[in-house]
C-alpha cells in the first residue's frame, strides 16, 4: 500500500470500516441478504490494491476515490440501507458513475498490455467497449439473479402506454398502439386478482435500457474527457507514472 495516496487511503479506510459495521449489524439481523452485501463491499474495496500489486496498474487518486464511494454508496448505501427506494435518482448516478469508472480501468489496462505503443485513438476506443461490456454483463446477471434467484435487480416500471405486436390479429408485423392505461389485472391460477392501480407493469425492460443509456453517457464522458485532456498531457493523468 506505499504507492496509495494518502488521500485515497484514507478513503479507504474510513468506508471499509463503516462497511465493517454494516456488516456487523446485518450479522446481528440476521439478514443473510445483506450479510453477502456488506462482505461483497468489503472484498471489493480491495479491488485497486488487487490491481497495483498483480497487474502493476496505479489508478490515479481520483479514479480511486470515485470506485470506493461508488462500491459504499451502490452496495452499502443503496442495498442494505435501501437508498434506492426514497432515492430514485441515486440509481441514475451509481450507473453514471460506474460507466465513467469502468472506462478508467479499461484505460489503465490497455496501457499496460499495449505498452505504450497503442493511439491515443484506440487507447479511448478500448476505454469505452471496455466499460460498454461490463455495464452489459451486469445487467446480465441481474437478469440471471431475478430469473433464477427470484430477486428483483431489474425494477419494474409502471407504463402508460406501450406498443406491441402480440395484440395485433390479423397476423401481421405492425404494432398496436395502447394509450391511457389506468389499471391492469393479474389473474392468479387459485383464482386470486391483482390489480396494478399504475397501468402496465413492464419487469424490467426500461430498467435494464436506461441503466444501459446512463453507463453509455458516463463512459462517454470520460472519452471526451480524455480526448481533450491528452492535448496536453499534464492537464489529465489517468494512470500514475
Amino acid at each position: 500500500m506505499k504507492n496509495t495516496s494518502k488521500i485515497s487511503l484514507a478513503v479507504l479506510i474510513i468506508l471499509w470500516v463503516l462497511s465493517f459495521i454494516a456488516f456487523i449489524n446485518s450479522l446481528i439481523l440476521v439478514d443473510w441478504f445483506k450479510i453477502g452485501l456488506s462482505l461483497a463491499a468489503l472484498v471489493l474495496y480491495l479491488l485497486p490494491l488487487f490491481i497495483r500489486k498483480v497487474l502493476k496498474v496505479s489508478l490515479s487518486t481520483a479514479l480511486e476515490v470515485i470506485y470506493y464511494l461508488f462500491i459504499f454508496a451502490s452496495l452499502i448505501l443503496g442495498e442494505v440501507f435501501a437508498f434506492y427506494g426514497p432515492f430514485p435518482f441515486w440509481d441514475i448516478i451509481l450507473h453514471f458513475l460506474s460507466g465513467f469508472i469502468l472506462a478508467g480501468i479499461g484505460f489503465s489496462l490497455i496501457g499496460l498490455l499495449g505498452k505504450g505503443k497503442q493511439t491515443m485513438l484506440f487507447s479511448l476506443l478500448f476505454a469505452f467497449c471496455f466499460s460498454m461490456t461490463l455495464g452489459a454483463m451486469w445487467e446480465c446477471l441481474e437478469f440471471t439473479f431475478d430469473t433464477v434467484v427470484g430477486t428483483d435487480a431489474q425494477k419494474d416500471t409502471h407504463l402508460r402506454n406501450i406498443s406491441t405486436i402480440t395484440m395485433q390479429r390479423d397476423g401481421g408485423n405492425h404494432p398496436v398502439r395502447v394509450e391511457n392505461i389506468e389499471r391492469t389485472e393479474v389473474y392468479l391460477a387459485n383464482g386470486e386478482v391483482i390489480t396494478i392501480d399504475e397501468g402496465y407493469l413492464d419487469i424490467g425492460l426500461m430498467d435494464t435500457m436506461k441503466d444501459t443509456l446512463i453507463n453509455t453517457a458516463g463512459a462517454t464522458l470520460f472519452v471526451v474527457v480524455g480526448a481533450l485532456g491528452f492535448a496536453d498531457k499534464k492537464k489529465l493523468t489517468i494512470t500514475k507514472n
